[in-house]
């Protein structure tokens, strides 16, 4: 079996993003969890915490990852879970609400290709 790099990965320059962490929306969003306590932004960040970071806001910042030379976006997990960093994944079929759920991802995805 010949295993094949999709051409195009091979000029592709990534940014890793930790979607909690990297922007939060600041558009006014319809949020799916409605309980959550966000830590402050500015605040040191804590082990189990979450910021409130969300797939809207890294919509809102592509031009700015592509004015940095990047083409292409690696996320670190995004799944439901119950950890901010969500390795501790529990459905692999919906996005984390607190990140903006399956509809958010579906409107990210769409703006960036």
């Amino acid at each position: 079996m010949e295993i094949r790099t999709p051409d195009w990965v091979k000029h592709a320059v990534f940014y890793q993003i930790f979607p909690d962490r990297f922007a939060r929306s600041k558009q006014p969003r319809k949020r799916l969890l409605r309980n959550a306590s966000w830590e402050d932004w500015e605040a040191i960040p804590t082990l189990q915490g979450y910021k409130g970071g969300d797939l809207w806001g890294v919509l809102e910042q592509l031009d700015y990852i592509q004015d940095l030379g990047f083409n292409a976006i690696y996320f670190t997990p995004i799944f439901q879970s119950a950890s901010n960093h969500r390795y501790h994944t529990h459905d692999y079929y919906q996005v984390d609400p607190m990140l903006g759920g399956n509809p958010a991802f579906k409107e990210l995805l769409d703006a960036a290709h």
